[in-house]
């Protein structure tokens, strides 16, 4: 590549934190603004958020149940929602891409009862009284890949992409090592014609993080935040950073740290 043409791909990241208010992060390439991404506290969601909550009710005419997951309005989650792990019997975990079919699960009454500890993920916010939707199918995202903690199994997103491509990155992704014993990789549109050594440093960032909430799980007490997605500095980096990005400008404190 011409050094003139490989000049022109590098970008800078600038990220404005004025803590309390608002962040914003600006990517600037070749002189010029491409992308510019804001968030305030007031419109932060807590969509992906991992929670470990406890059961405050179980409603068998609704086949659902309400979490105290430790933010004012209990969570509802639906049977439809919940993982196999809670079911009665031997068979915990589910397969990627292949969730179990509503007629094939018990009751959520045979499942849970009021008191009992459950580990879930916000997957719709609230709206006027009503508390967010849960689910206790964890999805926890890298850049090029998806965890998914106990599930058996990999796959690649469905995006309308090449076959072949998606082929070769399938292949990468079944060879790879899992970042947990029990959890399935998925990967993202982003890994779409990266290397296995790109999905490979992805596998380690996700392993140490679930190590992180796996410490959080032994030592936290109930109700407890296990997961945060809904920082912009962190999420921007985990799927922006690269090799065209030569140089990250910080103008406050916390957002370094």
């Amino acid at each position: 590549m011409p050094k003139a043409e490989a000049a022109s791909n590098e970008a800078t990241m600038l990220i404005n934190d004025n803590p309390g208010q608002e962040t914003r992060i600006a990517i600037m390439r070749g002189g010029r603004l491409d992308d510019l991404l804001s968030e305030r506290p007031a419109t932060a969601t807590s969509v992906g958020n991992i929670y470990r909550g406890r059961v405050t009710n179980v409603e068998a005419a609704i086949q659902a149940a309400f979490v105290d997951f430790g933010h004012g309005k209990v969570g509802f989650l639906h049977v439809t929602d919940l993982h196999k792990k809670y079911f009665p019997g031997e068979n915990k975990n589910e397969k990627i891409g292949k969730k179990t079919p509503r007629s094939e699960r018990p009751p959520i009454q045979d499942c849970l009862k009021k008191g009992d500890i459950i580990d879930v993920q916000v997957i719709k916010e609230g709206i006027g009284t009503k508390g967010p939707t849960l689910s206790s199918n964890l999805a926890i995202p890298g850049r090029y890949l998806v965890m998914f903690p106990w599930q058996d199994g990999a796959g690649v997103s469905r995006n309308d992409v090449d076959e072949e491509v998606r082929r070769k990155t399938r292949e990468i992704v079944k060879a790879l090592e899992k970042p947990a014993e029990n959890a399935g990789l998925v990967a993202r549109t982003a890994a779409f014609g990266k290397t296995a050594t790109d999905l490979k440093r992805d596998v380690a960032y996700l392993k140490r993080l679930w190590k992180t909430i796996e410490t959080r799980i032994d030592k936290a007490g109930v109700p407890c935040e296990l997961y945060t997605e809904s920082d912009l500095v962190l999420r921007t980096i985990r799927d922006q950073l690269g090799p065209e990005i030569t140089k990250i400008v910080v103008d406050s404190e916390p957002a370094y740290q």
